[in-house]
Order: structure tokens, then C-alpha cells, then sequence
């Protein structure tokens, strides 16, 4: 039938960057500008737990990974099928037409991926895996055309006491605690709906898989202040390897345990003012 397009491309598992066993397979079926995903992973190394599945396109040698969601995984085995827009991958400016492949990262950085073009070898590990974000706003860029056309002071368009203050709103708003080891970190609780009382840059968090897994397990985040008035996004979770790896893949490398005992604590990802 004309306007439809449909491939199965095979998935394989990774070791070490080294490819491995056959891991399953992915059927695409492309209607118009309706995208239909079905993934079925069998036998593969990413035993048990949540595997999070991404699109990629090749780009500076690295997979240029856009979230697609998480599959359950159970004895190595798992299902997952998704519809997207064709012309745009989860609000990016790519289509699917560029696209090159499917990753699968999993528990203490097991990879399954599949490549469906033609093209130059790379390394498939996790720290090749570079998450896509929405294009930020370039401060610099734009300070620099509001001075030269009004003749004000950096200071008076982006004065440094708007964040002291949203801060300060937050204090007195939200559940308020310090860490109990340090006191100069300051915290309060927020939920997800609250990001978008953060600057504009900082919305595309609420898109983040990580925080949204760690949101939906504890019901809530942490907005915090570290010295020198350097703040941070935390989410809570229990200090593991496998979560220490998928921790940094979505942009939280850093780790405040507050239970020494049980492990817990925040990953954390540091605000620029």
C-alpha cells in the first residue's frame, strides 16, 4: 500500500563495546507521519529492572540518544512498543528519516542496540551515549543585543537577585530541611509540577527519564542550595553501581548519601545562575 514503509531490524547485545549474541528484534511500521515501535528483547544480559530505550543518530562519533521510555525486564527479557510523529522525535528538530538506530541501556551498563544504516564503526558503551536536550537559550548572545540596543547594565536585565528571591519563595512555601551531616545544604521538597518555577532552560528536566523514575518511585524532588549559592535538582534513590550508571547517562553524576545505613540519598545536578 502506498504511503507505508515497514522494516524488522535485529538487536544485538553488547559487551565492552564488543557486539554479541542475537538479543531480538524490532518491527517499524511508518504510516503517513504515524510511527509504530515494537521492540521484543529476549536472553539478552540486561537480567532484570528497567531498560531505558532510546532512538540515535551517529553524530561526532557518539549515539546522540533521544528517550523513548522504559521496558520491564524480567530474566533478560522484555516488550515495549511506542507511536510517534515521523517528522519529530519527541519535540526535537530531528525526523525519523535521520535516525540510524535503536539503543537499550540497562542495569550496570548492559547495552542492546541495533543499527539499521550504513556507516563508520564506533565504540557502543555507555559513556558514548549522549542524551539530547532541547537547545538552550543563549544567555551571552542575548545580553550582548539588549545591551548594545538599550545602552543598560548586564546587571539591570538578568539582576542576580531574581533567583535569590524565587529561592527565598521556595523556603518559605515548601517543606524545608538541611542534610543531617552538613548544614550548610539547604533543601526543600518540590514535585515535578514545581520545575517550571525555575527559569525556562531548566523546564526540559521535567522530560528527563531519570527524574521522572525517581519522581514516580518517591513522590517528590529536591530543590537545594549548596555554599556559595550554587543550587541543585536532587532525586531521590539508593546509591547502587547500575544507578550510578544510569544516573550520569541522564545528567546526575554527583551523589549526597543522608542514610549510610540504607544507602540513600540524592543525584544530584548542579544549577547555573
Amino acid at each position: 500500500m502506498a504511503g507505508i514503509k515497514r522494516f524488522i531490524t535485529y538487536i544485538y547485545a553488547y559487551e565492552n563495546g564488543t557486539k554479541g549474541i542475537n538479543a531480538g528484534f524490532a518491527k517499524v511500521e511508518i504510516r503517513g507521519n504515524e510511527c509504530r515501535i515494537e521492540v521484543h528483547l529476549r536472553g539478552t544480559p540486561i537480567r532484570m529492572g528497567m531498560d531505558q530505550v532510546y532512538l540515535f543518530k551517529v553524530e561526532g562519533g557518539q549515539m546522540l540518544a533521544f528517550p523513548m521510555g522504559e521496558m520491564r525486564m524480567i530474566k533478560g527479557s522484555g516488550d515495549y512498543g511506542t507511536i510517534i510523529k515521523a517528522d519529530q522525535i519527541r519535540g526535537s528538530e530531528y525526523s525519523f528519516a535521520e535516525m540510524d538506530g535503536m539503543v537499550f541501556a540497562g542495569e550496570e551498563g548492559a547495552i542492546a542496540m541495533t543499527r539499521w544504516t550504513e556507516g563508520k564503526p564506533f565504540a557502543v558503551k555507555t559513556e558514548n551515549i549522549k542524551l539530547w536536550e532541547p537547545p538552550r537559550f543563549d544567555a551571552d548572545e542575548k545580553e550582548a543585543e539588549e545591551l548594545h540596543a538599550t545602552e543598560m547594565p548586564m546587571r539591570n536585565i538578568f539582576p542576580k537577585f531574581v533567583w535569590v528571591d524565587t529561592w527565598e519563595r521556595f523556603k518559605n512555601t515548601y517543606p524545608y530541611f538541611t542534610l543531617p551531616e552538613d548544614k550548610n545544604v539547604e533543601c526543600v521538597r518540590i514535585e515535578l509540577k514545581d520545575l517550571r518555577e525555575l527559569p525556562r532552560k531548566y523546564w526540559y528536566l521535567g522530560n528527563n527519564s531519570f527524574l521522572l523514575h525517581g519522581f514516580f518511585n518517591y513522590r517528590y524532588l529536591v530543590l537545594g542550595k549548596l555554599e556559595e549559592d550554587k543550587w541543585f535538582i536532587g532525586v531521590p534513590g539508593i546509591y547502587q553501581q547500575q544507578e550510578r550508571v544510569m544516573a550520569a547517562i541522564f545528567g546526575f553524576p554527583e551523589f549526597m548519601t543522608t542514610d549510610h545505613i540504607n544507602q540513600f540519598g540524592y543525584w544530584y545536578h548542579t544549577l547555573d545562575e
